[in-house]
């Protein structure tokens, strides 16, 4: 089995926190490339945690166990190498294993909590949706996949503009999107049946 160096799981996790950190910052289109020299690294007094995380996990865990805990706001290495962690990577695989599963019911979770509404701005208060995803009664990919159909986040972006925890939640939103891959028919079908089933068609 593959494995990187220290160096090179160092490298990783710098493109990735500035990935989920920064606006200007893209994984993807810089092909994970993030100006990082070894001299840089050898001098860092926390390189024996990349070493270890470099020797537990191949390449294509390594990423999820990162994304896994950025998403979870941990973004420091001595956050990931205690037992949290590594349940955080145990969770992340399960919800996308069973993506359409938890995007159904979450959806059901969403329309038994305000239907349409949910998805409305309010000046006293945050939408239902955004509600349940802070309540942890839904989850972030989710929130990601509703938002491919309804379009809410520019709506919610441009509404709490000044607001504390909303860009954070869009930021977020947005950085995550490339890593979610789904088939988008089905899904969509997925959606329109839990949302018939609701008696409430109108918000697809």
């Amino acid at each position: 089995m593959r494995h990187f160096t220290g160096y090179g799981a160092y490298q990783l996790f710098l493109a990735l926190r500035t990935h989920f950190t920064s606006n200007k910052y893209d994984f993807f289109q810089m092909h994970g490339k993030l100006r990082a020299t070894k001299e840089s690294y050898t001098k860092r007094n926390d390189r024996m945690f990349f070493e270890k995380l470099a020797k537990t996990y191949d390449p294509e865990t390594l990423r999820d166990f990162y994304v896994a805990n950025f998403l979870e706001d941990k973004h420091y290495i001595t956050e990931l190498l205690d037992d949290t962690a590594t349940t955080n990577l145990v969770k992340y695989q399960g919800r996308r294993q069973a993506l359409s599963y938890n995007v159904s019911n979450d959806v059901d979770m969403v329309l038994r909590n305000g239907s349409c509404d949910a998805f409305k701005t309010h000046s006293d208060q945050y939408p239902g949706v955004l509600v349940l995803y802070l309540q942890r009664r839904i989850c972030m990919e989710s929130l990601v996949v509703m938002n491919d159909f309804i379009l809410f986040r520019e709506k919610f972006d441009k509404y709490y503009d000044d607001d504390v925890i909303w860009p954070k939640v869009s930021l977020k939103m947005q950085k995550y999107r490339p890593f979610i891959k789904y088939d988008k028919e089905r899904m969509k079908l997925i959606l329109k049946e839990r949302i018939d089933e609701n008696s409430r068609g109108q918000c697809v």
